[in-house]
């Protein structure tokens, strides 16, 4: 019976360390555990401060991109408004031309390309006006011209008023049209149009 005790009292003292040392085990993988946790959250802080101090580079770098493209766009709003008003007055003064002044107007043209279409034969295509006048037109104002035929034009040629001369050869084609006359008023007269238009502090 002694035996029994002694090996009762073996095993409860086994049963004892044991759990002492599951005990110190799970103690120490608890605060591993927290460790762990706490690292992580640090590094989850850190992470997320790091993006947020991202985030306000970005919003920062953007409302900086922001704030240098407005005057331009207000730049591009304000010539295309401007652009949009000289030729909508020019559009509405040509439409208003009689037949004399529109022959004016093309005459200047035509007589500034005399020297490269002088010796030739050309087609003349006409939008906007009797053929035959566009005809007369070019006889008067490009003496050295042959004129081989007078027609109206077809759209895609020439869709503003005026006149198309093409060499029998397909070698020169010229374009005295109210679109040419628009392109070289802006080109070399804006400034005074916007003056006459809009006022001169525009």
């Amino acid at each position: 019976m002694e035996v029994l005790k002694t090996g009762e009292a073996l095993e409860s003292e086994i049963l004892e360390d044991a759990r002492r040392k599951a005990a110190r085990i799970l103690d120490a993988a608890d605060k591993e555990c927290a460790q762990i946790r706490k690292d992580w959250e640090r590094e989850a802080e850190e992470e997320r401060k790091r993006k947020a101090a991202q985030s306000e580079a970005q919003v920062a770098e953007l409302d900086r991109e922001l704030a240098a493209s407005l005057p331009l766009d207000l730049m591009r709003a304000r010539l295309a408004f401007i652009q949009e008003k000289i030729t909508t007055a020019l559009k509405e003064l040509f439409d208003a031309m009689s037949p004399a002044e529109l022959a004016a107007v093309l005459r200047i043209l035509l007589q500034r390309a005399t020297k490269a279409f002088e010796g030739t034969t050309v087609v003349v295509s006409c939008t906007g006006m009797d053929a035959a006048a566009a005809s007369r037109l070019v006889k008067e104002s490009m003496p050295g011209v042959t004129i081989k035929e007078a027609k109206p034009a077809d759209a895609s040629d020439a869709p503003d008023k005026g006149i198309l001369l093409t060499t029998v050869d397909r070698r020169l084609r010229y374009r005295a049209t109210l679109g040419e006359v628009t392109v070289q008023l802006l080109e070399e007269h804006r400034e005074e149009l916007v003056a006459a238009l809009l006022g001169k502090d525009v």
